[in-house]
């Protein structure tokens, strides 16, 4: 039952490898600049991302259907909680990490929560089941957006230094496309979009996926990882991602048995690498970004691994992939 569940993923993951390799190459072999990358990852950020958001929220979502909707963001918090108070405890058992706090935290408490769980679950599941999953990330991703650009900032900037950020880059494209979508939806607006507007939507929004990955993939390659300067921190802060998160939510969906949807999201979730977005927040708030971007490359080539293992666990003791 566990190779079951462990091959089931392995063979989702390597599609994403695959993808991931081709924006990899692509930098590496200068067939497409960091210029060109940047352009690309901000099309997938601002435009891509949020037309697949609130094309699949205005086409599949209902608050009857989904009337638990408001759990979902509260369930991110909740996972970057989980992850500030392990790295927490960690920093306080092993002063030697004081000296980098603000980058420890923020590898622990925020994940890739987009990148690749809307990829990998289209690899995972079934088409039906595959758009009930899409909008649980989208509403995820509504909490993990306005926290990771208000909490994550002031604990990765605010250590020693006076804290500056703006409130409103809470409200970035993906999380105004979600409340959009929403409140079409709630208004009952979405039936006045007529279909010469709502398919080149789709077909715009289904791009995200595929480019997505390829963006994460080109990201790694522009990473500097030469020079290893914080080889303790940077084990210890891929232990609390890659395994301490991953095993209390293993626990904690045991416990709660949540709906098998709900469970998998959780899961996959508590699995993810460090979020690229860690490195751009660095860079725009002029911190020092070695131990983060190493974190962000060695926590995805170590995810290929680790993700495998957890869902499969999780496969094993549920029975979700039965």
């Amino acid at each position: 039952m566990i190779f079951h569940s462990f091959f089931t993923t392995c063979q989702a993951i390597l599609e994403l490898v695959i993808l991931g390799a081709v924006g990899f190459f692509l930098i590496r072999g200068k067939i497409v600049s960091e210029e060109g990358l940047n352009t690309l990852s901000e099309l997938v950020i601002g435009l891509f991302l949020p037309l697949l958001m609130f094309s699949e929220i205005a086409a599949r979502f209902s608050f009857r259907q989904f009337s638990d909707w408001w759990v979902f963001p509260l369930l991110s918090v909740l996972m970057t909680a989980v992850g500030y108070l392990l790295g927490l405890l960690l920093v306080g058992l092993d002063r030697s990490l004081i000296q980098q706090e603000g980058p420890f935290l923020g590898i622990a408490m925020f994940q890739n929560s987009g990148y690749l769980p809307l990829p990998l679950v289209a690899s995972l599941l079934a088409p039906g089941a595959v758009s009930d999953m899409f909008i649980y990330i989208f509403l995820f991703l509504l909490g993990f957006n306005m926290t990771i650009f208000s909490f994550g900032v002031f604990v990765l900037s605010c250590k020693g230094r006076a804290c500056s950020f703006d409130y409103k880059d809470m409200f970035n494209a993906p999380v105004i496309a979600t409340l959009l979508a929403l409140a079409a939806v709630f208004f009952g607006w979405t039936r006045f979009i007529p279909p010469f507007v709502s398919k080149p939507v789709e077909m715009m929004g289904r791009c995200a996926i595929p480019l997505s990955i390829i963006v994460v993939g080109g990201n790694l390659a522009l990473i500097r990882i030469r020079s290893l300067k914080h080889v303790r921190p940077l084990v210890l802060s891929l232990i609390v991602k890659l395994l301490f998160v991953p095993l209390v939510f293993l626990v904690f969906v045991l416990l709660v048995k949540p709906k098998p949807l709900v469970g998998l999201l959780l899961m996959l979730q508590a699995c993810m690498p460090p979020a690229a977005l860690l490195s751009v927040i660095a860079k725009n708030q002029k911190l020092e970004e070695g131990l983060i971007n190493q974190a962000i490359f060695y926590g995805h080539v170590a995810s290929i691994f680790t993700i495998p293992l957890f869902l499969g666990l999780y496969g094993v003791f549920s029975g979700f992939f039965n």
